[in-house]
């Protein structure tokens, strides 16, 4: 992960911090690395490394009817003709032959390039045999809508998994994947970086990811799939290469070397950010304390010229009031570089954003609804079509003090006309843009449903999702932002309620009953409908009325939800003794015996 982009950066600046100022064992994994001894230095490590695998590993691909085992020098070998693809109409890749000794007993993964490709091939391999358990859970989860493809696939042991699927769903398909319910998984390559779950079998359909040759880091992450320890005496991974193109660019990568790990904090966004933390944290506050700690960066051992980064980035920060610089050469956080820090924000985007809620601030917030304070939410590096005649319609059905607010970002009927015959495409961060998805947040906001939501605006529930959490992050960033700068007192105390009712925007009136232990937003609408709606009720209520009452209840879960909601009133309860103590001066004792009395 450490060579990843952003994430990698986040990684690295949070190892160096950690070395220097904390205390402890580092320990890294990786099987797909050439560069073993940089990373060694960088985190004064020691390396051990071995060849064992637990599980016998055989590697395939197959090129048209054939399938051939790769020897360890990269040769390929024969191993059997597959015969005529009886199903090329209907599986022109020739995956069913490679499933009939695998599944239902095993379990198998297909990587596809696309999440597209991952619909195509569940839908084609929806023909085994009926499993109804998962359904009823993901109904239960998702409120009884979810894609009716998916529903379709999973009744007969198939599934995909990616990142247009909601988290609760991608949770329940994993899980179902872990316990036999579901025996084929098809999915993107981020599966094989983020999920563990192992296969009898691994399939690569096409060594492909989007459009793109697929990397030998990633196909080593998949291929290591392939084998489950305890389980499996042995995994397989096959190939599926189409052309000769295909099959030279294939054999290339796996003749080819090892990756490399190579840092990300090359970048300036992510160079003036890990400045700004050291700075702020007192870690390094002189010139050449800084260049000790840069050069023991990965980035500092694979640059030899990370001097000049450093002097440009000091010089940027110093240029825009994020540190200053005294007398003696000390380096300190300004207040504005404190704002910046404690919001964890980029210091090369902080003054855009700064400027855009000056803005806001001085021209007026429109506070007839949430919809002005959604939009300053809404993070700059989202994108997505915008489809202009439902921007049109949104924008009708707004009131006028908000037509308004987008008549200040020059958003009328004479604009959204010319939009609507010339179909512009938009960058990241442009106002329209973020506007069309504060128009998705406000109707979450309004309590209607993701797949409704999703549906209207023709995107996938998983994007919506990650879009909401994206705005849920960065309006706390703001929220620690506007706590450090007097100017911005009135966000400071707008935002906090608006964050904490953007984490449940969809479900407003539920938001107590998701505080219950194993309680999601499926089951907290089943309570909430059943007329169990506050903590008290539900404290109170009878485990064998739950049951009867409630769909897909088993009589364990009954009785957490009841003990998780006693314990909640009972820290209520105590809450309230604790202010009449402050308040009136009675004794805890007192309190409580008077409280009961009325019971």
């Amino acid at each position: 992960m450490i060579g990843e982009n952003t994430r990698g950066a986040i990684i690295e600046q949070g190892l160096i911090k950690f070395m220097q100022k904390g205390t402890g064992q580092i320990v890294g994994m990786s099987a797909t690395l050439s560069n073993v001894e940089q990373l060694a230095k960088f985190l004064n490590a020691a390396v051990f490394s071995t060849k064992f695998r637990p599980v016998k590993l055989v590697e395939k691909v197959k090129i048209d009817n054939s399938l051939y085992i790769i020897q360890p020098e990269g040769k390929l070998e024969l191993e059997m003709n597959l015969g005529e693809n009886k199903l090329k109409n209907r599986d022109p890749d020739g995956l069913v032959p490679l499933l009939y000794d695998i599944v239902p007993k095993r379990s198998v993964l297909i990587f596809c390039p696309t999440k597209k490709n991952c619909e195509n091939v569940c839908k084609m391999l929806s023909h085994l045999m009926p499993k109804l358990a998962i359904v009823k859970a993901l109904k239960n989860e998702e409120d009884d809508e979810f894609p009716s493809l998916l529903e379709l696939s999973i009744t007969r042991g198939v599934a995909y998994h990616h990142s247009g699927l909601t988290a609760d769903e991608r949770k329940i398909i994993e899980g179902a994947y872990q316990d036999g319910i579901i025996s084929i998984i098809c999915c993107t390559s981020t599966l094989a970086a983020g999920v563990n779950l192992p296969a009898r079998r691994v399939i690569i359909n096409a060594p492909l990811v989007g459009k793109e040759s697929l990397r030998k880091a990633q196909y080593l992450q998949m291929i290591g799939r392939a084998g489950r320890a305890g389980y499996d005496d042995m995994g397989e991974a096959v190939t599926v290469v189409h052309s000769s193109y295909e099959e030279s660019k294939f054999l290339d990568m796996i003749n080819g070397p090892l990756p490399r790990c190579n840092s990300s904090l090359n970048e300036p966004a992510m160079f003036s950010s890990f400045l700004l933390d050291l700075i702020s944290l007192k870690v390094a506050q002189r010139l050449e304390d800084l260049e000790v700690l840069v050069q023991q960066t990965l980035f500092g051992i694979q640059n030899s010229g990370s001097e000049k980064l450093l002097k440009e980035m000091l010089e940027y920060l110093i240029n825009h009031d994020l540190v200053n610089v005294d007398g003696n050469g000390n380096y300190s956080a300004s207040l504005f570089g404190m704002a910046v820090f404690s919001a964890s924000l980029s210091p090369l985007v902080a003054r855009q954003m700064c400027t855009l809620l000056s803005n806001n601030l001085k021209e007026g917030i429109v506070l007839s609804s949430h919809f002005h304070l959604l939009f300053m939410m809404v993070p700059f590096d989202i994108s997505v079509d915008i489809d202009w005649n439902i921007f049109y319609d949104e924008y009708k059905a707004l009131p006028r003090s908000e037509q308004a607010l987008l008549a200040r970002l020059g958003v009328n009927d004479k604009q959204l006309v010319r939009c609507f015959i010339d179909q512009p495409k938009l960058n990241e961060g442009e106002s329209p843009l973020r506007l069309y998805i504060s128009f998705m947040l406000h109707r979450l906001w309004k309590q209607e449903r993701f797949f409704d939501v999703a549906e209207r605006f023709h995107v996938s529930r998983g994007w919506l999702q990650n879009v909401l959490q994206a705005t849920c992050s960065q309006a706390s960033s703001i929220t620690r932002f506007s706590e450090k700068l007097p100017s911005f007192w009135s966000l400071k105390n707008l935002l906090p309620d608006l964050v904490q009712h953007l984490r449940d925007c969809s479900q407003q009136e539920l938001i107590p009953l998701l505080a219950l232990d194993g309680v999601k937003r499926g089951r907290a609408r089943q309570l909430y409908n059943a007329g169990f709606k506050t903590i008290g009720s539900i404290a109170s209520a009878d485990p064998l009325v739950l049951l009867s009452t409630i769909d897909h209840l088993n009589r364990r879960q009954a009785n957490a939800i009841i003990r998780s909601a006693k314990v909640i009133l009972r820290d209520q309860l105590a809450e309230k003794v604790e202010e009449l103590q402050e308040q009136i001066g009675i004794k805890e004792m007192d309190i409580l015996a008077k409280f009961f009395s009325y019971c």
